[in-house]
């Protein structure tokens, strides 16, 4: 048996190309990895433009919200003061008199109950 040396044993490993491991698939490799890259770049702008878009509408809900809640308080200052004007005593006695025609007795027409 020949040794790893011999004459043959080198005749045949001059007549192999040597090529570097995987060399063949690096291009592969290498398209592969750009296609993950690309496919979760457009991912991550997929996410991003929802993210926008949620941001927008959660902003417009409360911009509605805000309107309605300043709507609200406008209405409950105007009834607060309404409140206030209808329990006026002095509103209360123009009232009776010149709507009702009402008037206070004179000194003669009261009548003192004991």
């Amino acid at each position: 048996m020949a040794g790893p040396r011999s004459a043959k044993w080198m005749e045949i490993l001059d007549a192999q190309v040597i090529r570097p491991p995987q060399q063949e698939g690096k291009a592969h490799r290498l398209i592969g990895h750009l296609a993950a890259g690309g496919l979760l770049l457009v991912a991550a702008a997929l996410l991003a433009s929802w993210i926008h878009v949620q941001s927008i509408a959660c902003r417009y809900r409360y911009s509605q919200a805000y309107r309605v809640y300043q709507k609200r308080l406008q209405i409950r200052d105007a009834l607060v003061i309404e409140r206030q004007t209808l329990r006026c005593p002095q509103r209360i006695s123009r009232i009776a008199e010149k709507e009702l025609g009402m008037t206070l007795p004179a000194m003669e027409d009261r009548v003192r109950v004991k």
